[in-house]
């Protein structure tokens, strides 16, 4: 909701007071991590009391601006009642309530933040302005002096105008030997050695991470395996599903984790058919000792917003202590951006930005999935051209991967497009889709990978060529279909070592 600085200036007012005076990271509004602005006992001395055009506001933040200037820190509710009090501040209770009856929960800081800064602008640039055009009234001016004067007025706007939130801890040193140290890319490990390879590691903070592919080509299975895998690994997930309904994205990941076949799921209908579900969670953490966190949010297609996910996932990080590593969101084309630009190509590359800017702030990597424009829907390999609808996501996107199938094949191509800071650029690796367990399983056989960057590249494409009739896809483990919830699961002794994921999969039963 937008908030006019003529209309609902007592509003903005009352807002910026209370936001001002509440400190960063507490329970009332939450400050992403790495939010590159200053803190707010840098933004109490930019807000002046006269900026508020009302009499009460402006006499009690002179209070409280003193009060933080003595005693360094930012008064409380109670703390500037009693301080108007010792003033003989004649301010009726109900008057000092409705004050501090604004409900800044319902606000993601950055919205708060956006009108604080925009706040402090405009009453400097109205102060500036008007101490302007008084010293043009009260000075002569001539032919001797214009130039002299235009270039004094001309200074002046850009010294007093010259206003920064940017935190001053922020930037780095030329002079400082310690701000030449290159930080080594620690990825998180993803759980499938083709990513952990061309990306160094795994899914690296800071990043966005694009898949696109056609319409039903399985991009969110792709999806909702990389976060099962994730999980796996130890790292808390976040997945925002847009597409789906949260249930069914629950029964996608149960069916990959707890190797349950996704018509089983079907049957549990009431509380009561779960402890086929618990048994089978039990055996996973005594497979998987180190398991990370696993949370599912659905949100409304076409409604939802990067900061809209940014907050959601801020708060169930502080309500259960947890740092989020990898944020799945399914997917990019039906989200909105903050500001429509009244196109698909500025929308979508706007939604992007915003994206990598909510993980760069959080250090989260966020992975998500956009549609290959119609004329590459049946091509076989994908490109950077591919991308649907807009060519500024590419800009965007830290690492850009291809999904490539035919419609009736089940096995599919994922291969590397672009990756900004690294190289394995046209990389690849071939998994085979098991619809069943809706679970991703890598190929084995020498032609079913591809890395551009190895130093035997050359004879790896003639051991591709040779083997190109020959290809021996990899078989699928067995299953157990159990019948829901009677089953119970196979004693698995803490001690029991996995070498891969796979094995841990395979392992609940």
């Amino acid at each position: 909701m937008m908030i006019d600085f003529k209309e609902n200036i007592e509003l903005l007012e009352r807002l910026i007071f209370n936001f001002v005076l509440t400190e960063d990271d507490d329970e009332i509004v939450i400050k992403p991590k790495n939010y590159d602005t200053i803190d707010k006992r840098e933004m109490i001395m930019m807000v002046k009391p006269h900026y508020f055009n009302d009499d009460v506001l402006q006499r009690l933040y002179r209070e409280a601006k003193k009060f933080f200037i003595e005693y360094k820190k930012i008064p409380t509710k109670n703390e500037i009642r009693d301080l108007a009090n010792l003033s003989n501040f004649d301010i009726p209770p109900a008057k000092f309530d409705e004050i501090f009856a604004v409900d800044l929960k319902n606000r993601t800081y950055d919205f708060l933040f956006k009108y604080t800064k925009a706040f402090v602008f405009y009453k400097n640039l109205n102060e500036v302005v008007l101490d302007q055009l008084a010293f043009l009234k009260t000075t002569e001016i001539n032919p001797d002096n214009v130039e002299r004067i235009t270039n004094e007025v001309r200074d002046k706007f850009n010294l007093l105008l010259n206003v920064s939130f940017t935190s001053a801890d922020s930037g780095l040193s030329f002079f400082n030997p310690a701000d030449h140290i290159q930080l080594s890319k620690i990825g998180t490990p993803s759980g499938f050695p083709f990513f952990d390879k061309v990306l160094d590691g795994g899914w690296n903070p800071k990043t966005l991470v694009i898949f696109q592919g056609r319409p039903k080509v399985g991009k969110s299975m792709v999806l909702s395996n990389i976060g099962a895998r994730a999980f796996l690994s130890g790292n808390s997930v976040g997945i925002a599903t847009l597409e789906l309904s949260d249930r069914k994205y629950m029964k996608r990941l149960g069916a990959t984790i707890l190797n349950i076949a996704t018509k089983d799921y079907d049957k549990i209908l009431t509380a009561d058919q779960t402890d086929g579900i618990a048994d089978r969670i039990a055996a996973l953490r005594l497979a998987a000792p180190n398991l990370g966190e696993l949370e599912v949010k659905e949100f409304a297609s076409g409604n939802v917003t990067a900061i809209d996910i940014e907050n959601y996932f801020l708060k169930i990080q502080q309500s259960k202590g947890i740092k989020f590593k990898i944020i799945i969101v399914d997917y990019v084309n039906l989200m909105k951006p903050l500001r429509d630009q009244g196109g698909t190509y500025g929308n979508i590359k706007l939604i992007t930005e915003e994206l990598r800017a909510v993980a760069m702030r959080n250090e989260w990597c966020i992975i998500s999935a956009t549609q290959v424009k119609r004329d590459a829907v049946d091509d076989q390999d994908l490109s950077m051209s591919d991308v649907a609808e807009s060519f500024g996501l590419v800009h965007t996107v830290d690492s850009l991967f291809g999904l490539v199938r035919g419609p009736m094949e089940k096995r599919m191509k994922i291969k590397l497009i672009a990756n900004r800071d690294g190289g394995y650029n046209e990389s690849f690796k071939m998994y085979r889709m098991n619809y069943e367990f809706a679970r991703l399983v890598e190929e084995s056989d020498p032609a079913s990978e591809f890395y551009s960057d190895d130093d035997d590249t050359v004879s790896l494409e003639n051991q591709m060529r040779d083997q190109y009739h020959t290809v021996q896809t990899t078989v699928l483990p067995t299953f157990v279909e159990d019948d829901l919830p009677v089953q119970i699961p196979s004693a698995i002794k803490p001690n029991v070592k996995f070498d891969t994921h796979d094995d841990i999969l395979n392992s609940i039963k």
